[in-house]
């Protein structure tokens, strides 16, 4: 394609000369008082003088092209560049800048969300550990404890199902009573611990040290080879639903 451009441009180059060497021989001749028989002469004249013209301005042109510094002609290209293309550049900035915004928009309302959830599940977990601890208020209030030993009781269910952990240092100790059995005391320990899916040993563990006294002279393993009890009938009984009267949010 290039090549039958250049030729096409070659031809089109020297029927030009050819012409206006031509019409400048007619008008020598006619000036000159030029015979007639010597117009070819007078043609290849000034056909010789056209072409060596232009080759001369294709010369002039090239070294003017080489004298321009560089970072003149890029910019001079970049100009152009950008006068030849508006219409291209501004939809694509337009839907960058439609993208960003959608991003950021994506991006807020997922934060949102996830804060609102966050809220939610918090909300949800401070209202099932009340319903815990009225739970465990209410199941020892049908015992002879009184108020500082349900207190610490309740400050033991509370830690030991916010953190999985078993709280073993407590300030007021709880004395031992023969209306509650160590069956009794094992069954809430597990209703507790069913409630927020805690380990055996863990919940083990935390019926031992909150009721040591009625634990004191049992093994660990005993403890926990025996930890739920649903024969016969007992103070506390195994209840796997014992929230379902105490929670109140959502209502």
């Amino acid at each position: 394609m290039k090549q039958k451009q250049y030729i096409f441009h070659s031809l089109a180059i020297e029927i030009i000369i050819v012409l206006l060497a031509s019409m400048i021989a007619f008008q020598v001749c006619n000036m000159l008082s030029i015979r007639i028989s010597f117009l070819p002469l007078v043609m290849v004249a000034g056909y010789i003088m056209l072409k060596l013209l232009y080759h001369l301005c294709i010369i002039l042109a090239r070294y003017i092209v080489d004298a321009i510094p560089t970072s003149l002609l890029a910019s001079f290209k970049k100009c152009a560049s950008k006068k030849a293309h508006p219409l291209v550049a501004s939809p694509i900035s337009n839907y960058e800048e439609i993208q960003k915004k959608r991003m950021e928009l994506f991006h807020y309302e997922y934060q949102h969300e996830q804060q609102q959830y966050q809220q939610q599940k918090e909300q949800e977990e401070d209202a099932k550990l009340n319903a815990t601890l009225r739970y465990t208020r209410d199941t020892f209030k049908r015992f002879d404890l009184d108020e500082t030993e349900i207190y610490q009781i309740c400050e033991s269910v509370r830690y030991f199902a916010t953190n999985r952990q078993v709280l073993s240092v407590t300030e007021i100790h709880i004395k031992k009573r023969t209306s509650l059995t160590q069956i009794s005391l094992k069954n809430f320990a597990w209703n507790i611990a069913f409630q927020y899916n805690i380990g055996r040993d863990m919940t083990t563990s935390f019926v031992m040290a909150t009721f040591a006294e009625w634990f004191a002279n049992s093994t660990f393993d005993t403890v926990r080879k025996n930890l739920r009890t649903t024969t016969g009938r007992h103070k506390i009984e195994i209840d796997e639903n014992i929230l379902s009267k105490y929670l109140t949010y959502g209502k």
